[in-house]
C-alpha cells in the first residue's frame, strides 16, 4: 500500500519543483498563460465580430455611393444629355460623358442613338454592377416626350471589394496589437499580483514541516495593482491558522502516541493489529514476550505454534468481522494461560475492501481460576440448597404461576423486571438462611466432636447451645421473611382477590379504617384528615378500597416523613363527579423526584430495599385501582411538596 501512494507523490512533488522553476517569467504560469489564452480567444472573437461588422456597414455605405451615383446619373446628367443629343451636338456631348466619367465610383459610360455611340472610360470586364437608362427629351413647346437613345451606366465592384479587404486587415492588424498588448499588462498584472503570491504559499507549504517550528507566512503586496487585506492576503492569513494548527494537532498526536505507547508498555494486556492477510503487523511488547516472537515478524496467527489449536479464534478471524468474547487456552512457557480476544475489523470505506484487524487480548486466567472455584463450591452446596430450600420450593412454584398471570394483566412497562427483582428479594433472606444453616452444621460438628473426645466442658456447651440459638433464629426469621415476601407478591395477582360487591357509606369505612390505623400513625405523629360528604354512598368492594387507602397511608409513613417533619399532614377528599367517586389523597412530605414517577409503580421497587420495604406497595394500588375497581389512578409530585394521588372510580361498579 505504502509504495502505491508514494509514486503519485513523488511525481507531485516533482511538478511542482518546475511549476516553481518556471515561476520566474510570467510566460512561463500555466495558470496565467490559461488567463491569457481565454482573454485572446474572447477578445479576438469579440474583435473579429467587431471588424466583421464595420466591414458589413462599410460594405452596405459603399454599395449605397455606388446606386446613389448611378441615380444622380439618371436623375440629373441624362435630361442634358439628351439635350444635346437632341441637337447633335455630339461635340458638348462627349465632353459632358468624360466630365461624368470623373465621378467617383463611374468607370463606363455608353450612349447608343441609333446608328450613334459615344461612350468614355474602359468596360469593366471584372465583376461589375451596370444601369441601362434612358434618354428622352421633352419638347419645350409641345410638351411631348420621345426618347431618343440610351445610356449604359458601369462601376466596377472589385475596386469596392479591395478597399473592405485592405480596411478589415487595418483594423484587425490593429486590433490584434492592441489585444496583445493589453493581455501582456494584463499578464504582467496578474503574475506580480497573484502568482508570485500563490508560488509564495506554495513554497511555504513545501517547506513546512509540523516537527519544527516555522516563521509565519507572509505575502509581498505591490502598490497599487494589489490591496492589502484582498483574498490572497485572507488565503495567507487561513494557511497561517492551518499550519498553526496542523503543529498544534502533530503535538498532540505525538504526545497521545506516546502516552499509548506507555499504557501499552505497562499494561498487562496484549495489543495487537494485523493486514488484510491477517498477518501481524503490530504487536505489544508484552506480547511478543509472552509469544517469544522478535519485533520485525510478518507471522499470522495460525503460523504460531501456541495458537495452533486456538480453533474458534481461526474462525473469528477467517470471518472478518468483529468479534468479542474469543475466550482461549494457551500453554505459554509451561503454564496453562486464559485470554479473552477481541477485535474491531477495518474495511475501507470507499471501495468496501478489508484492510485488518485491530483487538487486544484480555488475561482472563485469575477469572477462570476464581470461576473453577466457585462452580466447585457451587457444586458442594447445591446439594444443601436443595434440602434447605425444599420448603420453599411449592412457595416458588406459585410466585412463578402468579408471576405469569400478572404478565398478562398488568398495564405496565416496567413488569418486565418482575423476575429479577422477586429473584433478588427471595434469594436475600436465602442466602442469610443458607449461612445460618451452614453455621448450625458448623456448631454440631463441634458439638459432636468434643462430645466424643469427652473434652466437653459446661461452658463450651452454654456457648454452643446459645451459637444453635442465634443460628435457628436467624435460619426461622429469614425463612420467615422469604414467605412473607411471597404472600406480599400475590397480592398483586388482583384477579384472585374475592369480594363480593355492596353499598356502603364511604365516609364511615374510611373513618373505621383510619381509627384502625391509629396505632402506626401515631409513631410519626400524624393524624389523617378526611373531608368529604358524610351521606355519600357507593356500591363497590369496599375491602378493596380500604386496602388502596391503607397502602397509600402506610407509604406516606414509611416514606414521606423521614426524619423530624415539624408538622406531618396526611388529607384524605372524596366527592361525586358525575357517575364517579374522585379520591384525593396527599401529604406534605418530602416528595418523590421528577425521574422516579414512572418507577414508584413498579413491582420491588423500593428507597427502603434491606430496610423492611417490599416494593409491592404502590403496585398493589395501582392493581387494585385500575383492574379491581375499574377505575383511573393519577400521580403527581414535587420535592419538598409531598404527593398527590387522583384516583377516579365508578360510584356503581358492574
Amino acid at each position: 500500500m505504502t509504495s502505491k501512494t508514494e509514486k503519485p507523490i513523488q511525481e507531485a512533488a516533482q511538478e511542482m519543483e518546475e511549476i516553481e522553476i518556471k515561476s520566474i517569467h510570467p510566460l512561463r504560469s500555466r495558470l496565467g498563460r490559461r488567463i491569457i489564452f481565454i482573454l485572446v480567444l474572447l477578445s479576438g472573437t469579440i474583435t473579429f465580430l467587431a471588424t466583421l461588422t464595420q466591414l458589413y456597414f462599410d460594405y452596405n455605405k459603399q454599395f449605397s455611393n455606388v446606386d446613389r451615383r448611378h441615380q444622380e446619373i439618371r436623375n440629373i446628367h441624362t435630361h442634358l444629355l439628351a439635350s444635346s443629343l437632341w441637337n447633335f451636338d455630339l461635340t458638348i456631348l462627349q465632353q459632358r460623358v468624360n466630365g461624368l466619367i470623373n465621378l467617383p465610383h463611374i468607370d463606363y459610360l455608353e450612349i447608343q442613338s441609333d446608328n450613334y455611340k459615344i461612350s468614355a472610360g474602359k468596360p469593366v470586364t471584372g465583376q461589375a454592377t451596370s444601369h441601362l437608362y434612358p434618354l428622352t427629351f421633352q419638347d419645350p413647346i409641345t410638351g411631348k416626350s420621345e426618347q431618343i437613345g440610351t445610356i449604359r451606366v458601369e462601376s466596377n465592384l472589385q475596386q469596392i471589394y479591395n478597399s473592405l479587404m485592405h480596411d478589415f486587415l487595418v483594423i484587425l492588424s490593429i486590433n490584434t496589437i492592441k489585444t496583445a498588448l493589453v493581455c501582456y499588462l494584463i499578464l504582467i498584472i496578474f503574475h506580480h499580483s497573484i502568482n508570485q503570491r500563490i508560488y509564495a504559499i506554495v513554497r511555504y507549504l513545501r517547506q513546512y514541516n509540523p516537527r519544527h517550528r516555522t516563521h509565519p507566512l507572509r505575502v509581498y503586496s505591490y502598490p497599487i495593482i494589489t490591496q492589502k487585506n484582498d483574498e490572497l492576503s485572507l488565503l495567507c492569513n487561513e494557511t497561517n491558522k492551518l499550519t498553526r494548527n496542523l503543529t498544534i494537532l502533530y503535538q498532540n498526536i505525538r504526545f497521545e502516541q506516546a502516552r499509548l505507547a506507555d499504557f501499552a508498555h505497562v499494561s498487562s494486556d496484549w495489543l495487537w493489529e494485523t493486514d488484510s492477510a491477517l498477518k501481524l503487523v503490530y504487536c505489544s511488547e508484552t506480547m511478543l514476550e509472552a509469544l517469544n516472537l522478535p519485533e520485525n515478524h510478518r507471522l499470522a496467527f495460525h503460523e504460531i505454534e501456541q495458537f495452533q489449536t486456538a480453533i474458534q479464534l481461526q474462525q473469528s478471524l477467517n470471518g472478518k468481522q468483529n468479534f468479542h468474547h474469543c475466550e482461549v487456552a494457551l500453554n505459554l512457557n509451561g503454564h496453562k494461560m486464559w485470554l479473552m480476544f477481541q477485535a474491531q475489523a477495518r474495511y475501507d470505506n470507499e471501495q468496501d475492501t478489508f484492510l485488518g484487524f485491530r483487538g487486544t487480548a484480555l488475561n482472563i486466567t485469575e477469572l477462570k481460576s476464581v470461576q473453577a472455584e466457585l462452580e466447585q463450591l457451587n457444586q458442594s452446596l447445591e446439594h444443601t440448597v436443595q434440602e434447605r430450600t425444599h420448603d420453599l420450593a411449592e412457595s416458588l412454584k406459585q410466585l412463578k404461576q402468579a408471576q405469569a398471570q400478572l404478565i398478562q394483566s398488568e398495564k405496565l412497562a416496567a413488569l418486565g423486571g418482575l423476575v429479577a427483582g422477586v429473584a433478588h428479594e427471595v434469594n436475600t433472606p436465602l442466602g442469610i438462611a443458607v449461612t445460618a444453616t451452614s453455621l448450625i452444621e458448623e456448631v454440631t460438628a463441634e458439638f459432636e466432636q468434643a462430645f466424643r473426645a469427652q473434652t466437653l466442658t459446661s461452658t463450651q456447651f452454654v456457648e454452643l447451645t446459645e451459637k444453635l440459638k442465634s443460628g435457628s433464629g436467624l435460619l426461622q426469621s429469614n425463612l420467615s421473611r422469604a414467605s412473607k415476601l411471597i404472600r406480599d407478591f400475590k397480592q398483586t395477582a388482583v384477579d384472585q382477590v374475592s369480594e363480593n360487591h355492596s353499598k356502603f357509606n364511604i365516609h364511615q369505612v374510611l373513618m373505621a379504617l383510619i381509627a384502625s390505623m391509629h396505632p402506626e400513625t401515631r409513631k410519626i405523629p400524624v393524624s389523617p384528615q378526611l373531608e368529604g360528604d358524610e351521606a355519600l354512598m357507593m356500591t363497590s368492594l369496599p375491602g378493596t378500597l380500604t386496602q388502596i387507602i391503607s397502602n397509600l397511608i402506610m407509604n406516606s409513613l414509611v416514606h414521606a416523613f423521614e426524619g423530624e417533619h415539624p408538622s406531618p399532614e396526611i388529607q384524605i377528599k372524596f366527592y361525586a363527579e358525575g357517575q364517579h367517586i374522585i379520591f384525593e389523597y396527599q401529604d406534605n412530605g418530602i416528595g418523590v423526584p421528577q425521574t422516579l414517577h414512572e418507577k414508584i409503580f413498579e413491582p420491588f421497587y423500593t428507597s427502603k430495599r434491606g430496610h423492611g420495604g417490599s416494593g409491592l406497595g404502590l403496585n398493589l394500588v395501582f392493581n387494585l385501582v385500575t383492574q379491581r375497581l375499574k377505575g383511573h389512578l393519577k400521580f403527581t409530585s414535587e420535592p419538598g411538596q409531598g404527593v398527590q394521588y387522583r384516583i377516579q372510580l365508578p360510584q356503581t361498579l358492574d
